[in-house]
């Protein structure tokens, strides 16, 4: 071969590397239009006769079990899902990233991320009247006490139950984002008996120390049956759920289960702690239900402190789950007035606000009328 020929050569491969380079697909660094709608971290594996094989019956199955995750994650109990299983999701699907994949002669295993599209998806559960939420929660401190005599442990052993749920949560999928605090500063300011002493100061001290908007309180103990039981003696959760102030938000109803012996503690702690973040999870949807026939209007005002910021806030506003529309009423060097579509009701909106870092308060100027959008202090 000829050094002309070796230098054509080179600049042809030098090309293609170029090429490849700007032909990456354009979802590889794509971003999911709501967190709520991205199943991500989601496990495939087969293993068939070719590696190419196997390969196309994990990722057919892995996509399914993302659709139905998201359905879980969405959709508010109790409805006909029969529709939304007669649909092809890769019809829904606005991309597929894959974050880690291994290839062998007759195995496949990957871990992907699922995209579905935000529209799409909202298309099809107007058409078939199917009623969901898609607010994903700021972060809720879970604050998981265990009762035993006269002792109340939070983060002292014994505390199975704290135990137990830090388990269930790595696995949830859901809108609510539940955490159990750790670190010194909390756990030598805040205890189980202080917590049962004086639960608003307590709980507002919790929330100040980790800047959190919502803390939820649950206990779990094992005390003398309520009705008749082989043993006497039943595990019984219950709590409330609390704003940063301490002021108690919604209760969470008792579950009871008959205790034939100690050993059935863990796994009925484990079906309890199941129970309540579904029944959580299901509170949260109604609240936050998403009403694609309603058509409720609200009109806000807010300081315009720069363009940047101004376009920075009416996109985030564009993207809340309530809002279905925005319309710029009124713009100037210092103010926009704003009038928004809502598909939910307004406690999601102010829900939704509140995720952002904003709040709405009456508009003392009548000539505009509506509200205010104010910064979250």
């Amino acid at each position: 071969m000829s050094v002309k020929e070796k230098t054509s050569n080179s600049i042809i491969i030098s090309l293609m590397v170029w090429i490849m380079a700007w032909s990456v697909p354009v979802w590889a660094d794509e971003a999911c239009e709501s967190d709520a709608f991205l199943i991500d971290n989601h496990h495939a594996e087969a293993s068939a006769a070719t590696g190419n094989l196997a390969r196309t019956q994990a990722t057919d199955t892995a996509l399914n079990t993302a659709w139905q995750m998201l359905i879980n994650r969405l959709v508010i109990a109790g409805q006909d899902m029969t529709p939304l299983m007669q649909v092809n999701p890769n019809d829904l699907l606005l991309y597929t990233r894959v974050q880690n994949e291994t290839v062998l002669t007759s195995r496949y295993l990957a871990d992907l991320d699922y995209c579905f599209d935000r529209q799409l998806v909202r298309q099809l559960f107007r058409e078939n009247n199917i009623a969901y939420a898609e607010l994903i929660s700021d972060r809720i401190m879970l604050l998981p006490v265990f009762i035993t005599g006269d002792r109340a442990n939070l983060w002292k052993q014994p505390n199975p139950w704290k135990n137990t749920l830090e388990t269930i949560l790595p696995d949830h999928n859901g809108l609510v984002q539940l955490f159990i605090p750790s670190g010194l500063v909390l756990e030598r300011s805040i205890t189980g008996q202080g917590i049962l002493a004086d639960p608003e100061s307590v709980i507002a001290q919790a929330a100040s120390l980790d800047q959190v908007s919502m803390v939820l309180l649950t206990t779990a103990r094992v005390t003398i049956a309520s009705s008749d039981t082989a043993s006497g003696f039943e595990l019984v959760v219950t709590g409330g759920l609390y704003d940063r102030d301490g002021n108690q938000l919604a209760g969470i109803e008792d579950t009871r289960l008959p205790i034939k012996n100690s050993t059935d503690v863990p796994r009925h702690l484990r079906q309890l702690g199941q129970d309540m973040i579904a029944n959580i999870e299901q509170v949260w949807r109604e609240v936050n239900l998403v009403d694609l026939n309603a058509q409720n209007m609200l009109r806000l005002s807010v300081d315009i402190i720069s363009l940047e910021q101004w376009f920075a806030l009416l996109a985030n506003l564009e993207n809340l789950s309530p809002v279905e529309q925005v319309d710029l009423r009124q713009l100037s060097a210092d103010m926009a007035v704003m009038d928004i579509t809502l598909n939910g009701s307004s406690e999601a909106m102010d829900y939704a606000l509140e995720q952002i870092g904003f709040r709405i308060e009456p508009n003392p100027d009548t000539s505009i009328g509506g509200f205010l959008l104010k910064p979250r202090n």
